[in-house]
């Protein structure tokens, strides 16, 4: 069987489908995936971080932001609206020209005459972004409940900083980690090799949703018609040369490499009655 992809289990049932449509013989394994993420973060008192964190008085601004909403009566219903507004004052227009932007039909001069507008405005909303996931992380490593009792927590508060990934210190005395561990149903999705000839009946949906996996099995399907179009004898070193082609149009390649699948290629060949193998040695029956 040729692995087509692995998906979650939505996306693999819907390519399942429209292979099956086709006729195309399809086997679907699902499994359990785990993936380990480790974030790591410079921890502790606001004035602790002030010799390890360059642009601290950005990280002050946030903090005071979120004072100055609080002071203002800010309410668990309301916190986030004015929490934002208070950080960025034109969120609410800035976000409307990226909804007109991707709504509206514009032409390329148009879309062209915005892009470094809307390039912009992605940068401001996704700083509003980070600092909102800062300003999360600050309540709850600090106890904080918006509507509740501050009280002096906010003077000399507890910081939790992404650090560089690529900088960051591992044992530096601040560093600390979120290590997650996501869980999510997968699914992977083969098909038989000889199912690859009836490529020309997926239908255009599937063309143009799944581009990847329409190629791969358009060019297993060329691998396949040039093996079943060899005829004579052969061992199967020599057919291992056949497994593999490469198209050349007007300087756009395709290398398609199949000579480590061999005896794969073979079994496939040989269980839809093309050819015989014996040993080591290979006989096409036409």
């Amino acid at each position: 069987m040729f692995k087509l992809g692995e998906y979650n289990e939505d996306d693999a049932k819907d390519i399942a489908n429209h292979l099956k449509n086709a006729w195309m013989k399809v086997d679907l394994k699902t499994f359990t995936d785990g993936q380990l993420e480790i974030i790591y973060y410079l921890e502790g008192r606001l004035s602790e971080l002030k010799d390890d964190v360059k642009d601290l008085d950005r990280y002050e601004q946030y903090i005071q932001a979120l004072k100055d909403v609080l002071a203002r009566g800010a309410t668990a219903e309301n916190f986030r609206e004015k929490l934002e507004l208070r950080l960025d004052p034109d969120v609410t227009e800035k976000r409307k020209q990226v909804n007109e932007v991707f709504a509206d039909d514009l032409t390329e001069e148009e879309l062209k005459s915005k892009r470094e507008t809307i390039a912009r405005i992605m940068t401001d909303l996704a700083d509003l972004a980070q600092a909102e996931d800062f300003i999360d992380i600050l309540l709850e490593r600090n106890g904080i409940q918006i509507g509740k009792d501050v009280g002096d927590r906010l003077d000399n508060p507890i910081v939790r900083i992404l650090a560089d990934p690529e900088g960051h210190d591992d044992n530096h005395r601040l560093t600390k980690t979120t290590t997650t561990l996501t869980i999510e149903p997968r699914a992977e999705v083969y098909i038989d090799e000889f199912s690859s000839t009836l490529s020309a009946d997926l239908d255009e949906v599937f063309k143009d949703e799944y581009p990847e996996e329409y190629f791969k099995i358009i060019f297993l399907e060329k691998l396949i018609s040039n093996l079943t179009k060899l005829s004579g004898k052969m061992d199967m070193e020599s057919f291992s040369e056949k497994c593999g082609f490469q198209i050349d149009d007007e300087g756009n390649i395709v290398v398609v490499e199949g000579r480590k699948a061999a005896e794969e290629l073979a079994r496939t060949l040989e269980k839809n009655n093309i050819i015989k193998v014996k040993g080591k040695s290979i006989k096409w029956k036409h």
